[in-house]
């Protein structure tokens, strides 16, 4: 749907109320809408949102993205909300493997892997650092909220930094959460086991999350500031 000028993406489900996201890096609008919802009146929805749909596009897309990465020697990498440089050592005879020294984070291949190689060894090794991190704060979270999520995962996702199913109870967190700091890591978590209670961002699952994570907004505001 075309308005004022700007492509919305429309996705009509079985909901009962309209929902607006605006995503990060390009300002792409999304509305989710319930079935019987005319485009008439999707429309008038978005158009009684505009000041706030125009905010927020300037508000995403001014997130810091980070460049294609090279993974080579002397670039920056962040870990757990530390920068670090990046030391690729190329040796024939050691197995692939990760480790952090001083203020680098060092990669040992053998002498022809490529950069692409390269950059699964430094993510399988993002993804083995976050796990036990993730273990430890869903537990916590479970107790704290007093819900129990079926199964979640860790992986590669583009537009948010986690996803849950109520119905299911299945939980997804970004990989690129290894990257930020652990106030962070946890605010994700506490988000997401929240949706196990309320499914959408009402006024009810705010104060839900407030009560338990006070100042949580501060905390969503130092997520976003970091690289992506």
């Amino acid at each position: 749907m075309l308005v004022n000028g700007i492509e919305i993406e429309i996705e009509h489900k079985p909901i009962k109320n309209l929902h607006l996201a605006v995503y990060p890096p390009n300002g792409r609008i999304h509305v989710s809408a319930p079935n019987e919802y005319t485009d008439e009146q999707i429309k008038l929805f978005i158009l009684k949102k505009w000041v706030w749909i125009t905010l927020k596009r300037k508000e995403t897309m001014s997130y810091t993205i980070q460049d294609e990465r090279e993974y080579i020697s002397g670039e920056a990498h962040f870990f757990k909300g530390e920068l670090y440089r990046l030391k690729v050592i190329r040796d024939k005879t050691c197995t692939h493997h990760v480790e952090i020294r001083g203020n680098y984070i060092i990669i040992y291949v053998s002498e022809h892997t490529s950069k692409e190689n390269i950059a699964n060894v430094l993510w399988t090794w993002y993804k083995e650092q976050l796990i036990p991190i993730t273990e430890r704060l869903v537990a916590k979270w479970e107790q704290i909220l007093g819900v129990k999520a079926t199964t979640w995962t860790i992986q590669q996702m583009q537009s948010s930094w986690g996803k849950c199913h109520k119905e299911s109870g299945k939980i997804m967190f970004n990989l690129q959460l290894a990257k930020k700091p652990l106030n962070c890591i946890e605010y994700v978590i506490a988000h997401e086991l929240t949706h196990l209670i309320e499914q959408n961002h009402t006024d009810r699952f705010r104060h839900i999350l407030g009560t338990y994570l006070p100042g949580w907004q501060k905390i969503k505001e130092q997520l976003n500031e970091f690289p992506l």
